[in-house]
């Protein structure tokens, strides 16, 4: 086991262990520790995030209709927006013109009065 210095979101540095190669390379043989697989993928899913999308798609809200690889959303008319997204539902005031960094699975019906709205997707 060699102990790797990593830096978090904070700017901690943070040591994390993993099996490596005697260059110093980490072993995919004998794969990462917990803590190195739990940091690969906090760093996948922040790839993630700021990744631009691809596509983009108007959305109609509405309470049934699940939304697929929505990166964000943009709202073109303001008002508000009830997203469903990770299980909970956040209702947005939003201006005209604003981007929702949400990777949202719904734009609800119920408690939207914002219009123009489009996905962001992959």
């Amino acid at each position: 086991m060699t102990e790797l210095k990593v830096y978090d979101a904070t700017g901690v540095q943070r040591p994390i262990s993993a099996e490596t190669n005697p260059d110093g390379s980490i072993s995919p043989r004998h794969g990462f520790s917990e803590e190195a697989t739990a940091l690969v993928e906090a760093v996948r899913q922040a790839v993630e995030i700021v990744t631009p999308a691809c596509q983009h798609r108007p959305v109609k809200p509405s309470d049934d209709v699940l939304l697929e690889n929505v990166l964000s959303i943009y709202v073109g008319f303001g008002g508000a927006v009830a997203i469903e997204a990770g299980g909970g539902v956040a209702i947005y005031h939003c201006q005209n013109g604003t981007l929702l960094p949400v990777a949202a699975h719904k734009v609800l019906a119920t408690g939207t009065t914002a219009s123009e709205i489009v996905a962001l997707v992959k």
